[in-house]
Parts: C-alpha cells; sequence; structure tokens
C-alpha cells in the first residue's frame, strides 16, 4: 500500500485526498440525515398522543389490549387521511401515460429518456465514457468532470412524460411522509402502552413505601384526632 502511494503522481494524490474529502462529507451528511429523520418520526408520533389522551385521561380505556387496538384504528384512520391523495396523484399520472401510449400506438415509449422524455429537462453529463476516469488501487474513480450531453429543453412530444415523472415523483414523496407517520405512530403506540400500563419495579423500595404510608395513613381512623377539652365528653 505505502509502495502504492509513493508511485502515485501529483495529481492523482490530490484527487485522491479529494475523493476522501468527498466520502467523508457523505458520511457527515448521512449522519445529520439520520438525525433528522429521528427528529421527524418523533414530532410525529406525537400526534398520536392527540387522538388516545381522551379515552385515557376519562378512563373510557383501562387495559393495554384494548388500549392497542383503539390507537391502531386510529392509527391506521390517520393514514388513510393522509394517503389517498397521494394514491389519487399517482394512479392519474399514470393514466396520462397509458392514453397517451394508446394514442400513439407505442407501448415501447421510455418517458425518462432525452430525446422526448423526461430527461430532455435535466443537465446530463457523459458520465458512461471511460476517458472521464482513471484507476486508483484498481479502482475506477472520476478524474475529471464529463462533458455535457443535454442541456434543459423543452420537447412539447414529451407533455405525457412530464405529467408522468412529476405527478409520481410528488405522489411517491407524499406516500412516503405517510407511511413514514404510519411508523412513527405505531413506535408511539407501543412506548405508550408499556409506559401507561405496564407496572415497574425498578425504582421500588418497601422501606420507602412503609415510611410513606405511615406518614401519611390512607384511612385517617388510624389517627383519630385529639380533644383537647376532655371536659365535654
Amino acid at each position: 500500500m505505502i509502495v502504492h502511494l509513493i508511485s502515485l503522481s501529483e495529481n492523482d494524490k490530490r484527487l485522491l485526498l479529494a475523493l476522501l474529502l468527498v466520502l467523508i462529507l457523505v458520511f457527515v451528511l448521512i449522519g445529520y440525515l439520520g438525525m433528522l429523520i429521528t427528529r421527524i418520526m418523533k414530532w410525529q408520533g406525537k400526534k398520536l398522543d392527540n387522538a388516545v389522551s381522551d379515552v385515557l385521561r376519562t378512563r373510557v380505556v383501562t387495559e393495554k389490549k384494548h388500549f392497542i387496538s383503539y390507537a391502531r384504528k386510529k392509527n391506521w384512520r390517520v393514514f388513510f387521511k393522509q394517503a389517498w391523495i397521494p394514491i389519487i396523484i399517482m394512479i392519474t399520472s399514470a393514466l396520462v401515460l397509458i392514453i397517451r401510449d394508446a394514442i400513439m400506438h407505442d407501448f415501447s415509449y421510455n418517458p425518462i429518456n432525452k430525446e422526448n422524455g423526461f430527461s430532455s429537462l435535466l443537465f446530463l453529463w457523459d458520465f458512461g465514457n471511460d476517458e472521464y476516469y482513471v484507476r486508483i488501487f484498481g479502482i475506477k474513480v472520476l478524474s475529471t468532470w464529463p462533458g455535457l450531453i443535454n442541456s434543459p429543453h423543452f420537447v412539447g412530444e414529451a407533455w405525457a412524460a412530464y405529467i408522468f415523472v412529476i405527478g409520481m415523483l410528488v405522489g411517491g414523496l407524499w406516500f412516503l411522509w405517510a407511511l413514514q407517520s404510519l411508523i412513527a405512530r405505531t413506535i408511539r403506540m407501543i412506548k405508550l402502552s408499556r409506559s401507561v400500563f405496564d407496572k415497574n419495579l425498578d425504582n421500588f423500595n418497601t422501606n420507602d413505601d412503609l415510611t410513606q404510608r405511615l406518614n401519611n395513613p390512607a384511612n385517617p381512623q388510624e389517627n383519630p384526632p385529639v380533644n383537647n377539652n376532655p371536659g365535654q365528653e
């Protein structure tokens, strides 16, 4: 490994250093993304409290099994309310593409292609050309930024592809958000069922409990009031 490093040219060493910096940046971004997803899921899970707090405070639900059944129904009901709109968006987008293919009699049409598809609206670079790569330790690494092969431009023939891809993208992300909320509320439901109904003896001490009962007797008859004027008996 050391011999290979020494034999590298200055450009290869700079490229290797840049690659390491990019990898570090990717790992940092993944870490922050994980933290963000965790916080979002906690926020989403808290919404279950609004749906079940009334039945717990009013003692309508007093058993763990009953609580889980009630919370699960509420959870799925909220999911269906959130998910039906993105599902309709995705179905409508797919129908638009199917109608286009039926009109054009072309069911082999690729809605992502750059000639008359959605990719015509994107910047595209020639990443498939080997002349833009070098090999370091047998690994194929990008040595320079590839040439541009497509600039964004509107193609009237691609109208169905535009609707399809944008609709599927918006509907898919919306649906994933609703699905993530469902999972977050499910996790919250399990935690609440344990914290509310399960008995916990981690900090229980019999001596402390006995002392508390002696200081605060539950039955007032155990400590009758003292009569300061015995002559009136």
